[in-house]
């Protein structure tokens, strides 16, 4: 959307505050280039997390990781599986389950990326089957099971979700390993960085993680 800053202003918020901040969008999405596929979005993960890591005056004892919606199924899978350190998860507004909340009819959800310029290349999906698995096997509650016990988590949602419900939040906390902190924010929609409190609560989260563990 023209004007729409996205998460720069809270990567500025973030670096203000002395934390050495780096937004991205996945394959597909924003101004990054290929088609949306979530069989890829696992790998750009993984590429960010070393790009940070060696970034001049990073600690990659110290990585936190925020994940937005579908990016926080796929946070959440990273943090799990990969041997990576990691200093916090926070999830936003991610969804437990993501095969109970897209459409059924493969087609019908391809078409719908190619009408929101998601999908670039007229010849994609090559394979629908393998890409729409893609988006049915990113069961963040699952993957949630094998955070490591160091990791803390921090659970966000918005009651007015129409995208996500709120249910959704509670499966993902119930099937953590440990006692993640968990915040319902009252009318907060799904994209939660348009919500004025967030940006608080984030920064908050972050400097408690710094104590705790410097």
């Amino acid at each position: 959307m023209p004007g729409d800053m996205g998460y720069v202003p809270l990567a500025e918020l973030l670096a203000d505050n002395g934390f050495i901040s780096v937004v991205f969008n996945f394959s597909g999405c924003g101004e990054s280039s290929g088609n949306i596929d979530l069989n890829l979005w696992h790998e750009d993960l993984v590429k960010i997390y070393d790009l940070v890591s060696e970034l001049p005056g990073s600690d990659n004892a110290a990585i936190n990781i925020i994940g937005f919606s579908a990016g926080g199924a796929i946070a959440a899978r990273f943090a799990a599986l990969e041997k990576k350190n990691i200093r916090s998860l926070m999830l936003m507004a991610t969804p437990a389950d993501l095969s109970q909340i897209i459409p059924e009819d493969k087609e019908l959800m391809a078409s719908h990326f190619r009408e929101l310029g998601l999908i670039r290349d007229p010849m994609s999906p090559d394979d629908i089957n393998k890409w729409y698995y893609g988006f049915t096997s990113l069961k963040a509650e699952n993957f949630i099971r094998w955070l490591p016990q160091d990791v803390p988590l921090c659970i966000i949602h918005g009651n007015s979700d129409t995208v996500v419900p709120v249910s959704h939040a509670d499966r993902i906390y119930k099937a953590a390993p440990h006692f993640p902190q968990k915040i319902i924010l009252e009318g907060a929609p799904h994209q939660l960085r348009k919500d004025n409190r967030v940006k608080g609560i984030i920064l908050e989260w972050l400097k408690k993680q710094k104590i705790l563990y410097a």
